[in-house]
C-alpha cells in the first residue's frame, strides 16, 4: 500500500486481509505493547500472535457478522444455519462425512447449534428493544470499512463495526454483569479504541464525535446497553497511544526491544495487599 496516498478508505476488504496489513499499527497491537512493553512488541513484530481465540471470541465474531448483516438488511433467519440432525454423529458430533459435506455447501452464513441460534435470537430481541442500539443499526450507511492513515507520522489502521453519517460505532459482546462493564472497558483498551477510531474518522473528513459502544450479553438475560466514554479519559488514553507509537518506532529503528535492566536479578516488590494476606491472626 502506497503510504504517500494516505488516508485510504476501503469498503469490503476481507477481515483477514485487513489484519494482514501488519505494517500499519492497530489498536490491539498498541494496547498489547503499552501493557507488555518491548518484550511483547518484539514477539509481535516477529509475526506471532499473543492470543489465538477461544469459544467466547468465536461467538463474538459470529455476532459481529450477524449484526453486520442486519445493517445490510438481512434477517437473522437468513444468516443462520442449524445442521439437520441426520448429518450429525452421536450426541450431535459434527465429525461425520455427511456433516462436512453439508457444511461445505453453506456460504455467507453462520453455522451454529439450535441452542446457539436461540441465544442469538434473544440477543437480537434485546438489541432491537434498545432504542439507542436500534437507531445505530437503522442509521448505519456502511459496514466493512477499513481506514489506513498517518498519525504523527505513524501508519495506523482502524475498522469500525458500523459507520453512520456523523459517527462510527462498535459492537462488543460480554459475559459480564453490567456492574462489571467498566472494568472490561479498562482491561480491553476500549478508551484507546474510542480515541484511535475517532482519529481515523476525522482523517477521512468526519468531525469529532463520542464513539458509542453497543454491549450485548452472551449469557442470560442476554441484555443490551449502549455507552460512550468520558472525553477526559479517552484523551488520556490517546496520549498513552501516542507515547506507545513513539516507543514502537524507537525500538524498531534501534533494534533494541528489551529494557536496560533486562537480565538483572532484582528483589520483587510485594504489594501491601499480599503482605496483609500473609499476616497470621
Amino acid at each position: 500500500m502506497d503510504m504517500s496516498k494516505l488516508p485510504i478508505k476501503i469498503v469490503g476488504m476481507p477481515n483477514g486481509e485487513y489484519h494482514g496489513k501488519r505494517e500499519f499499527l492497530s489498536r490491539s497491537y498498541l494496547t498489547a505493547v503499552a501493557e507488555g512493553g518491548g518484550e511483547v512488541q518484539q514477539f509481535l513484530d516477529q509475526g506471532h500472535s499473543l492470543f489465538s481465540g477461544n469459544a467466547s471470541t468465536r461467538k463474538g465474531s459470529e455476532w459481529d457478522t450477524l449484526v453486520q448483516g442486519l445493517c445490510e438488511g438481512k434477517t437473522l433467519t437468513e444468516q443462520l444455519r442449524v445442521p439437520p440432525s441426520e448429518v450429525l454423529g452421536a450426541n450431535g458430533a459434527r465429525t461425520t462425512k455427511a456433516y462436512k459435506e453439508w457444511e461445505s455447501q453453506q456460504t455467507d452464513c453462520v453455522v451454529c447449534s439450535a441452542e446457539q441460534a436461540w441465544q442469538y435470537g434473544k440477543m437480537l430481541d434485546s438489541l432491537m428493544a434498545n432504542d439507542s442500539a436500534r437507531r445505530l443499526i437503522e442509521r448505519t450507511t456502511e459496514t466493512q470499512v477499513s481506514v489506513f492513515f498517518a498519525l504523527d507520522g505513524h501508519p495506523v489502521k482502524v475498522r469500525p463495526d458500523g459507520c453512520c453519517e456523523e459517527l462510527w460505532w462498535d459492537m462488543k459482546t460480554t459475559s459480564s454483569k453490567w456492574s462489571q462493564v467498566a472494568r472490561s472497558i479498562g482491561d480491553y483498551g476500549y478508551g484507546e479504541q474510542a480515541w484511535l477510531y475517532t482519529q481515523g474518522a476525522m482523517a477521512i473528513g468526519y468531525e469529532g464525535f463520542r464513539m458509542p459502544f453497543v454491549f450485548c450479553q452472551t449469557v442470560p438475560p442476554f441484555g443490551c446497553i449502549v455507552r460512550t466514554l468520558p472525553d477526559d479519559w479517552v484523551g488520556e488514553c490517546g496520549e498513552r497511544m501516542l507515547q506507545t507509537m513513539e516507543l514502537v518506532r524507537l525500538r524498531r529503528e534501534t533494534g533494541e526491544y528489551l529494557p536496560l535492566d533486562h537480565g538483572e536479578t532484582r528483589e520483587l516488590e510485594i504489594p501491601a495487599w499480599i503482605r496483609n494476606k500473609a499476616e497470621v491472626f
